[in-house]
């Protein structure tokens, strides 16, 4: 395995863990209860949501980290912290980067809840949105290859995060739609 290819895995998985993540907080978000829906079973997906966030956040950060170990074409810190003037493809890295940012600020936003009050997190917490359309841009859009800035739409890779941002964009149509009344049951009209 290269370093390449590692890059690539750890960019995948924090896709799938980011896409996963958002799910499950849309589903908390409209009040989703597994125990009167499917599967029908006592499940926390809040901690589920938090663990994915985690892996989410850890996978992002050590994505571009392993670049540094890269000896053609040579990242420096300064392009992982700051890609506007990376080697290749600065835009969509510094896409990459902003995604990342948003991502840690939504985290340590979580974090400080109580403190922050839950209004300023909510707000906070939106940030999710903006974030998850710079990360998928960039996971679609860069070339894993780190050649000529062509990436192969149909790539395995590639189309494991085009379905994750389908799906991820199609679950948050649903959310909004849904949004005054979640998944909770509507009360039966009474008849006079």
């Amino acid at each position: 395995m290269t370093i390449l290819d590692l890059c690539a895995y750890l960019g995948l998985g924090a896709v799938g863990a980011a896409a996963l993540n958002m799910l499950l907080g849309m589903m908390i978000a409209l009040r989703y209860s597994p125990l009167r829906q499917w599967p029908h079973r006592r499940m926390n997906i809040f901690a589920l949501h938090q663990w994915t966030a985690y892996a989410a956040v850890a996978l992002t950060l050590t994505h571009p980290v392993v670049l540094l170990f890269l000896h053609e074409p040579h990242f420096r810190v300064i392009d992982i912290l700051w890609p506007i003037h990376s080697p290749l493809q600065p835009k969509l890295n510094l896409a990459g980067a902003a995604a990342l940012y948003l991502l840690l600020l939504v985290l340590l936003s979580s974090l400080l809840r109580t403190r922050i009050g839950r209004p300023l997190w909510r707000n906070l917490h939106y940030l999710v949105f903006p974030a998850a359309a710079l990360f998928f841009l960039h996971s679609i859009l860069t070339d894993p290859l780190l050649k000529d800035g062509h990436p192969d739409l149909l790539d395995g890779g590639k189309v494991f995060v085009e379905v994750s941002s389908l799906i991820t964009f199609a679950a948050a149509a649903v959310r909004y739609r849904l949004r005054s009344t979640g998944f909770r049951a509507t009360p039966a009209s009474t008849s006079n």
